[in-house]
């Protein structure tokens, strides 16, 4: 018992000590020489290094203070932050680490001899920096970056709305314009609808003229034959037959007589086709006779001077003898046509009542 304690009492103890560290690029930087402060000096860490993303690249060597025991000596090593758990044991007196991320780290070693005993831990601690694109200022820029991308996405899509709205005003333009056309088309076409009634009803007016016209024209007619009877009754009464014949004049007078409103419905019937012509011409040449208004209305129809005749029961050297006093009554010159002049008037008389 006591040889025992005398044995462990004089066995040495084991130490494991990290011996140098140095951070890799192109170069190498000697991070850690073995001594936290003066040579043989094993103080505690109190400083932890910051090191440079670009020097992410670390070796490590470690050993034991027992150097006569080297080749009994196994070594163990767990990089906190980085790795999951210990490494197996071996007799490895070096390690590397290549592309360390970001963040802090603990480098430990422990050693063990071939009877099984183990060291203390011996630990590194350093920092790696994180990239220029993952520090704060980087991540602000990137905030910037980000709020600016989302302040020109907005800007776009305001735009972009802006650009439909107007389009989709445009296109309501246009239907409008459409629209307005087809109303456009729509009215024209009523309009011509009631152009061709009104051109069917004048038709119509026009026809009923000529009815009245031919009605005129069998008066004339019908005092020819008075004139006739009249020569014969003449020669008859030579004879001393004048009763029956003066009777049979008597009758046709008769006839007559029913017929003196002709004239009358002519001129109403004229007038409603011709905007009143008859009315608006007596209004502005008050001078002019009954029978100088029938020749006006006669010639606005563009009677001949024989038809013209026959409805007034003249010769028609009376008709041109008519024209040449209505000429000086309505104050025109030879050279100016009868008919265009009254066609004139009554297109002015026309536009006047349509206002």
């Amino acid at each position: 018992m006591n040889i025992l304690l005398k044995y462990r009492k004089n066995r040495p103890s084991i130490q494991a000590g990290i011996r140098l560290v140095t951070a890799i690029n192109k170069t190498d930087s000697l991070l850690f020489g073995g001594y936290f402060n003066r040579v043989n000096n094993l103080d505690i860490q109190n400083k932890v290094p910051q090191i440079s993303y670009a020097w992410n690249n670390f070796h490590f060597e470690f050993s034991s203070t027992l150097y006569g025991q080297q080749t009994n000596i196994e070594y163990s090593i767990f990089l906190k932050g980085f790795d999951r758990e210990w490494s197996e044991w071996n007799k490895k007196t070096s390690k590397e680490y290549t592309n360390l991320p970001a963040g802090n780290y603990v480098f430990q070693v422990k050693a063990r001899n071939n009877l099984g005993n183990e060291s203390t831990l011996s630990a590194y601690s350093f920092t790696v920096l994180p990239p220029w694109f993952q520090t704060t200022w980087a991540y602000i820029v990137y905030s910037i970056l980000i709020l600016a991308v989302f302040y020109l996405f907005y800007l776009h899509q305001r735009k972009r709305f802006f650009q439909q709205r107007a389009k989709h005003e445009e296109e309501q333009k246009r239907l409008l314009y459409l629209h307005q056309l087809e109303l456009d088309k729509n009215e024209k076409q009523i309009v011509q609808l009631k152009n061709e009634k009104l051109e069917a009803e004048i038709q119509h007016k026009n026809n009923e003229l000529a009815s009245n016209a031919m009605h005129l024209v069998q008066k004339g007619e019908l005092l020819t034959k008075i004139k006739e009877e009249l020569v014969k009754f003449k020669k008859l009464a030579e004879n001393g037959k004048p009763a029956e014949d003066f009777k049979k004049i008597i009758k046709i007078l008769n006839e007559e007589e029913k017929m003196d409103d002709d004239w009358e419905h002519f001129a109403i019937h004229f007038d409603k086709v011709h905007s009143d012509f008859l009315i608006a011409l007596k209004q502005k040449y008050p001078i002019l006779s009954a029978n100088e208004l029938k020749l006006c209305a006669y010639l606005r129809m563009n009677l001949s001077s024989k038809e013209i005749a026959q409805l007034m029961n003249i010769s028609v050297r009376g008709v041109e003898i008519s024209r040449y006093r209505l000429r000086k009554k309505l104050e025109i010159s030879k050279e100016v046509n009868l008919f265009h002049f009254l066609l004139n008037f009554y297109k002015k008389n026309e536009e006047n009542a349509g206002t």
